[in-house]
């Protein structure tokens, strides 16, 4: 199987963020031999995964699985431009999520990203367009670390949990050591 990440467009996202995701991943995975991709295709958001102003997270992702289930792709990232939360986090009272993806270790990750609370309009603050592309980064290699079986880390490190922006704003857009050897024996196993 070729090592290569799919970038699929889930819903009104401007194409635009998506291509330049992909040119930060593709310097970001370079290393590793993997390339990164942009569907053509876009997945509509449906009217059965909205629930109180954001969608659900794991309905969208389930569906994103369905639409490229017999596809043979090594990885999969949604991208999205809408609010989503999770129903696991509700119940901790966390009312949104940045992403969520598939922590098992399997040749076929899939994860999603939403770029809505990316922004800093969100926050009623001014436009920092470089600041926003870099946090698009930081959750696209956060989500795809737990593709490649990483889990949240305390150290410096692109693995660690962001529950606000500031949180996304002070991890570093890479793995720390320990979570590096770990990518690194996760793809050693798998070449």
């Amino acid at each position: 199987m070729k090592k290569i990440i799919y970038l699929q467009r889930i819903g009104d996202v401007d194409p635009r963020i998506l291509i330049v995701l992909q040119k930060n991943m593709k310097r970001f995975f370079r290393e590793y031999n993997i390339k990164i991709k942009i569907l053509s295709d876009k997945l509509p958001l449906l009217e059965f995964e909205f629930y109180k102003e954001q969608y659900d997270a794991s309905k969208v992702k389930k569906r994103l699985i369905k639409h490229v289930n017999n596809r043979n792709y090594y990885r999969i990232l949604g991208v999205m431009d809408a609010d989503i939360s999770s129903k696991l986090l509700k119940k901790n009272k966390k009312n949104f999520i940045f992403g969520t993806a598939d922590m098992d270790k399997n040749k076929f990750g899939r994860a999603l990203i939403s770029v809505t609370r990316l922004r800093e309009d969100f926050y009623e603050r001014s436009e920092n367009l470089a600041q926003f592309e870099l946090r698009v980064l930081k959750e696209a290699i956060h989500e795809l670390g737990h593709t490649f079986g990483l889990e949240h880390c305390d150290n410096l490190c692109v693995m660690r949990c962001s529950n606000t922006i500031d949180d996304t704003d002070k991890k570093p857009p890479n793995y720390c050591d320990a979570c590096l050897k770990k990518l690194n024996d996760f793809l050693d196993d798998f070449d």
